[in-house]
C-alpha cells in the first residue's frame, strides 16, 4: 500500500515539474514565497467565482453595523438588544461559513496535488556535484559484525573502503548500520548497489540535479531492511520552523504562515469578499 502512494506521488510531481519546475532553479527561500502567493491566489479566486460576492459583502457591512449597535447596547445594557443582535450576527457567520465551505469543497483536489509536489520537491535540498554524500545501510541486529560492501561505480568517488562492518547503530538500539562516504564524479540519477550476505539492496540519488531522490528508501531484502542518504534538510532562512512537532517539515510551517498571511492581502487587492 505504502509503495503504491509513494509511486502516485512520485509520478504527480513529475507531472508538475513542467509548470512549477522553474521554481527549483531560484533560491529555495523565495521559491516558497512564491509558491504561497499562488497558492492564496488559487483561493482567493475559486473564492470570487464559487460564491455569492454581493451577498458576502454585504454580510460583512451588516456584521460592522452589528458590531457597532452591540457596544452601544453593552453601554446602555439593553439585554433584549444584544440578544437580538447576537442571533442575527450567528445567522450571518452562518451563511460565511457556508460560503468557506464551498471554497474549501472547489480548492482541496488542486491544493492537495500542490502540496504532494512541494513535499515531493521542497523537503530537501538536492545533492549538488561537488558535495560529499554519507549512504547508510540499516540490518537487523543480528548482522552486527558481519562484512557489507558498496559495489564501485563511476559515478561516484568512494571516501574510504567500499567494505563496512555492520555496527550497532547508536541512534537505535533495535537495529545495525554501516556507512560510506563518497564523492559525485558526473550528475544524473545513479544507483548505488550495497551487498550483505548473498542480498543486494539498490539506493537510487541523484548528483548535481534540481530534484533528489527520497533520502529514505524500503529494501525488499530479508537483511537489508533500508537505506538512507544524508541529504540536507530545507531550513527556511536558516531556523528549522515547527522543530518541536515530530515530523512536521519546516518548509511547510513557513508556507502556512505565509499562505494565511497573504491571503488578507490579495483578497482586498482584488476586493473579494
Amino acid at each position: 500500500m505504502m509503495e503504491a502512494i509513494t509511486v502516485v506521488c512520485s509520478t504527480l510531481a513529475e507531472a508538475l515539474d513542467g509548470p512549477l519546475g522553474w521554481l527549483l532553479a531560484i533560491p529555495r527561500d523565495l521559491a516558497v514565497v512564491l509558491f504561497a502567493s499562488l497558492t492564496a491566489l488559487l483561493m482567493t479566486l475559486a473564492r470570487r467565482y464559487v460564491t455569492n460576492q454581493n451577498l458576502l459583502h454585504r454580510c460583512g457591512v451588516d456584521l460592522m453595523r452589528l458590531k457597532a449597535l452591540l457596544r452601544a447596547s453593552r453601554k446602555s445594557n439593553d439585554k433584549e438588544s444584544l440578544s437580538r443582535y447576537r442571533t442575527t450576527m450567528a445567522q450571518i457567520k452562518g451563511i460565511q461559513l457556508a460560503a468557506d465551505l464551498r471554497v474549501l469543497v472547489a480548492v482541496i483536489v488542486p491544493l492537495g496535488v500542490l502540496a504532494i509536489w512541494a513535499t515531493e520537491r521542497f523537503d530537501y535540498l538536492p545533492i549538488a556535484i561537488n558535495d560529499d554524500v554519507v549512504i547508510r545501510a540499516h540490518f537487523p541486529v543480528s548482522s552486527i559484525g558481519r562484512i557489507a560492501h558498496v559495489v564501485p561505480d563511476p559515478a561516484f568517488e568512494l571516501k574510504g573502503s567500499p567494505v563496512a562492518i555492520v555496527a550497532a547503530d547508536s541512534s537505535d538500539p533495535t537495529r545495525a548500520v554501516a556507512e560510506w562516504k563518497m564523492h559525485p564524479r558526473r550528475p544524473g540519477s545513479h544507483a548505488v548497489m550495497i551487498r550483505h550476505e548473498r542480498e543486494t539492496a539498490t539506493h537510487t540519488v541523484k548528483f548535481g540535479a534540481a530534484t533528489y531522490e527520497p533520502p529514505i528508501q524500503i529494501q525488499k531484502c530479508s537483511r537489508i531492511n533500508s537505506t538512507e542518504v544524508g541529504i540536507r534538510r530545507y531550513l527556511p532562512l536558516g531556523f528549522s520552523l515547527g522543530g518541536n512537532i515530530v515530523n512536521f517539515p519546516p518548509w511547510l510551517m513557513a508556507y502556512l504562515i505565509l499562505t494565511l498571511g497573504m491571503t488578507p492581502v490579495i483578497k482586498r487587492l482584488l476586493k473579494v469578499s
